[in-house]
């Protein structure tokens, strides 16, 4: 189920996450000097929209909708700790056309990868990206470091409580990923198939298999 926050959420969440406004936060700062920061350190997730959009944001003409993995979602709703590899992907529409995209992503290790001068965000790194997937540097994402850094509870993540929240059984957002592995669990053993090829070649168990399951995929995608 896609959630659309109240006026107000939507417009704090969409400030945090497009220009993660800078603050004098005092937590602990990274001393590393500014050419062994990794710019490029955080790359673009070529399968993103393959995992769950767990919430969205509207704000005027500008529309945002967030995806991250089931199994980031899933540790979140168990109390546990957000695994190494976690991505959560942000696409910002300014009147329904892609303008960018910000990513984080935690791996084990990043904690001191983080820009000169900025708060550590536990092991987690930020990007932007254009709407073309291209990197845009002329970002600053040391202000993502600086607005992310209150949330430390939340392991770093302003989208918490709507992973929380968010009803998994639901497969609005990612539809076609989660229906099929809900239904390549049927077994079609048994099943038969009259239709033949154009040639009239016998149809193997496999692709038999394939046939079925694609039929009841396009008839559970039509139903209302």
């Amino acid at each position: 189920m896609k959630k659309i926050l109240f006026p107000s959420l939507a417009l704090a969440m969409s400030l945090t996450l497009t220009a993660c406004n800078s603050n004098n936060d005092t937590n602990e700062v990274s001393q590393q000097s500014p050419s062994e920061y990794d710019r490029e350190l955080v790359k673009f997730p070529e399968n993103y929209k393959e995992g769950v959009l767990y919430t969205t944001v509207n704000r005027g003409s500008m529309r945002g909708e967030i995806y991250t993995s089931r199994e980031v979602i899933e540790a979140v709703q168990d109390g546990q700790q957000v695994p190494s590899g976690a991505v959560i992907t942000y696409e910002i529409y300014n009147d329904d056309e892609l303008s960018e995209i910000f990513v984080m992503e935690k791996r084990t290790g990043w904690g001191d990868q983080n820009p000169p001068d900025t708060p550590q965000n536990g092991d987690w790194l930020y990007q932007e990206f254009n709407g073309d997937r291209s990197l845009d540097y002329e970002e600053d994402i040391g202000r993502c470091f600086s607005c992310h850094a209150n949330r430390e509870r939340d392991d770093y993540m302003q989208t918490f409580d709507e992973m929380q929240s968010f009803d998994l059984e639901d497969v609005t957002g990612s539809k076609d990923r989660n229906t099929e592995s809900r239904l390549a669990g049927i077994s079609t053993e048994g099943w038969e198939i009259n239709a033949i090829g154009d040639n009239h070649e016998m149809i193997d168990d496999e692709k038999k298999g394939e046939m079925i399951q694609n039929t009841l995929l396009a008839f559970y995608l039509h139903q209302d």
